[in-house]
């Protein structure tokens, strides 16, 4: 009697249907990855094929070969080729953020990871203060031709305020998406996910978030770089562990959440002198 044949999705798209011998082929060979769910006539739900004892030897089979977690080109750079690495990281990350993202077997070269985000945001530092030089400008242009009171434009760059945020920002930013790592893996592991461990989670979110930083150099994609990163964690820490792809989103809300209440406290210090009667 043949075997019952799998019902396959990805991403929660249908992949077909599929005989063992050919999910063992596609998992062998990296076609299928083992975070794919699985449903078989009978069973109440799906499962996620690395959860299948019967292809442990398949997916064992592909990560020997090193091929499990196809490491990105800034993983292993070396000083001489260190730019075009990270441009083929940048691309990797932005073009196939499942794929660059697959359960790792070996050592996790999270620290890597951080010099990347490092130099994203030391990239992205200069041009993120000529935005908000230039909008200062405009305000104050603004405000004075509306006959309100207003400083007069500055002349130029205030130089020691741009050497000090070159400086400080890109390290601050570095801190922060190392903080928001390890709050979103705690938040994964409650929920039962985040098996690969915390350098896994780490490395993603270093990576995912020094990418798409970039995209707030430009001021037509700064209003969406939250969004974008959002999208592309999801998809990478879901690989990245071969969780379901729900635990990484609630880990990631709440992770949100909670940085936005942060953020809401700070700001409310921040103003409150502004709101004390004067006298």
């Amino acid at each position: 009697m043949p075997d019952t044949p799998y019902h396959l999705a990805e991403r929660g798209v249908s992949v077909g249907v599929w005989s063992e011998t050919e999910v063992e082929a596609g998992l062998a060979t990296g076609r299928l990855s083992a975070a794919t769910l699985s449903w078989r006539e009978g069973e109440p739900g799906w499962i996620a094929l690395t959860a299948r004892p019967e292809f442990a030897s398949a997916i064992g089979a592909f990560r020997a070969l090193g091929r499990s977690s196809p490491a990105l080109p800034f993983d292993s750079a070396r000083s001489s080729s260190a730019a075009a690495a990270w441009f083929a990281t940048v691309r990797a990350v932005w073009t196939a953020p499942r794929l660059s993202f697959q359960p790792s077997a070996g050592k996790i070269a999270w620290m890597r990871s951080l010099g990347f985000a490092l130099a994203c945001a030391a990239l992205v530092a200069p041009l993120l203060y000529a935005q908000s030089w230039i909008l200062d400008q405009a305000f104050g242009t603004a405000l004075s031709g509306l006959g309100r009171a207003a400083p007069p434009p500055r002349p130029g760059v205030d130089l020691s305020r741009f050497a000090g945020f070159l400086l400080a920002g890109p390290l601050l930013a570095t801190a922060l998406l190392g903080a928001g790592a390890t709050l979103a893996h705690l938040l994964l592991r409650l929920l039962g996910g985040g098996r690969g461990g915390l350098a896994a989670t780490v490395r993603t979110v270093a990576y995912v978030g020094g990418a798409i930083s970039l995209s707030a150099a430009l001021p037509a994609f700064s209003c969406l770089s939250p969004y974008l990163l959002f999208g592309y964690l999801w998809v990478a820490l879901a690989a990245a562990h071969g969780d379901p792809i729900w635990r990484p989103m609630a880990a990631l809300a709440a992770t949100a959440l909670l940085a936005a209440c942060a953020a809401g406290v700070f700001l409310a210090f921040a103003l409150s002198p502004f709101f004390r009667p004067l006298g």
